[in-house]
């Protein structure tokens, strides 16, 4: 059977290796000029940058592990800069000990609540063809004693168990305080460095894929998906259509809804976000205590900040990217700026293909959780017979997570009564 993928992010190319593997004649579109989407390395005059996602850590071990992603594990993870750092360590009794003498004495608890929720996803809700409900993992998670992430807000969540609300921050963003505490969890992670930047997820990826036969078309922009009686026929694509058996659309739905003219509207508002990646001349100056943790992801009044070079000799150059207000960061963190972008939401969009700017596709709220995402009875299906959807707007969501990309694969394989022998 003929397989079209749409998109060449780190999803599309994991459905389009899995059904390869599975013997299905695979052919990736791609707009750009090369894979990734937002998880992507762009060079600067010799410097290598992640533009857009700059840190790893919700990918499965059993992803990381099957395309060979050079993850880089620094330790600390990440620091609290809050009059003086606040490592967040690897090893959980160091990391609770830490917690502790800053007089968060209820961490450990915390820390242990979100463990046994997570290590139940992991093992209930991860690899599945369906998604879960939020009913099925309430009803799990209440029988192992957690059910409270999924009945409290993340800031009620956080207010139980972290006495300063200054590091409420570190877990949540701000303005998600009053979203479901699942999303506490859900970003809870010991992020990493991928050595060579983001770009090197789907460069792993794109390899493992054409050795086994995938093929790759890159600088070819779907304008269609073409059905007929709600039966998918095929694509458009450079003033020409290509018959194919199924589809998967690893873009956001709002686009694939457009592309396959279904009547569906999904939320579109336009973002306001910036990321700033930053070239220094040297080696920024920055605090003493702080220079002694700059292999970190920073958490501060600045934003979240990181400095790859410090952990990677294979980005060529003294690289700063960061979220947050660069001025602030910028008086922590002195040189001269020899390279400078202001990623916006705006230019994302038009970049990468994204409707309003959107990171994660879809809003990480209710109802686009769970089975909700994108909506209720699709799950990584569509109206249309033989289109099928991955990526960050479905379950489980936003972030360099891989998940969707193995699961539309698992729910492909049961809709055509395939035995699964190789995943």
């Amino acid at each position: 059977m003929k397989v079209a993928v749409i998109g060449a992010g780190h999803n599309g190319l994991i459905s389009a290796y899995y059904l390869r593997k599975n013997g299905f004649d695979v052919t990736v579109f791609e707009g750009r000029s090369k894979v990734g989407g937002m998880a992507d390395t762009e060079i600067v005059n010799g410097v290598k940058i992640s533009r857009a996602s700059y840190v790893l850590g919700l990918m499965p071990s059993k992803l990381v592990k099957e395309f060979k992603i050079p993850v880089i594990e620094q330790d600390p993870v990440q620091i609290i800069y809050d009059d003086k750092p606040i490592p967040f360590w690897r090893n959980r009794e160091r990391r609770i000990k830490e917690l502790k003498s800053i007089g968060e004495e209820n961490f450990g608890e915390f820390e242990d609540i979100i463990s046994r929720f997570k290590s139940m996803l992991e093992e209930k809700f991860t690899f599945v063809d369906t998604p879960p409900s939020k009913e099925e993992i309430t009803e799990e998670a209440e029988k192992i004693g957690v059910e409270e992430i999924m009945k409290l807000t993340s800031g009620e969540f956080l207010n139980k168990y972290i006495s300063n609300k200054k590091y409420h921050r570190f877990f949540i963003y701000p303005s998600m305080e009053n979203s479901p505490a699942y999303l506490v969890s859900y970003f809870y992670a010991n992020w990493s460095f991928v050595k060579g930047g983001m770009g090197t997820v789907a460069e792993r990826i794109k390899e493992e894929a054409e050795k086994i036969g995938v093929k790759i078309r890159l600088n070819t922009k779907v304008d269609k998906i073409i059905s007929k009686n709600d039966q998918v026929k095929g694509i458009k694509f450079d003033n020409k259509e290509e018959d194919f058996d199924l589809i998967v659309s690893a873009v956001s739905p709002a686009e694939t809804v457009k592309l396959a003219d279904i009547n569906v509207k999904f939320p579109v508002r336009r973002y306001g976000w910036v990321k700033y990646n930053l070239i220094f001349e040297n080696e920024p100056k920055m605090p003493e205590d702080l220079a002694k943790f700059k292999s970190s992801i920073i958490d501060c009044d600045a934003g979240e900040i990181v400095l790859p070079y410090a952990v990677d000799d294979s980005i060529g150059g003294y690289v700063m990217e960061m979220m947050g207000d660069l001025d602030e960061a910028l008086d922590i963190f002195k040189g001269n700026v020899i390279y400078q972008e202001e990623l916006t939401a705006e230019k994302a969009e038009k970049d990468y293909i994204l409707p309003g700017g959107d990171l994660n596709h879809l809003p990480m709220r209710e109802p686009y959780l769970f089975d909700g995402r994108p909506m209720k009875g699709w799950g990584y299906s569509s109206p249309i017979k033989g289109l099928y959807l991955t990526g960050a707007g479905t379950y489980p969501g936003g972030q360099v997570v891989g998940v969707s990309g193995y699961n539309v694969v698992l729910k492909i394989l049961k809709d055509l009564k395939i035995e699964n022998k190789s995943m």
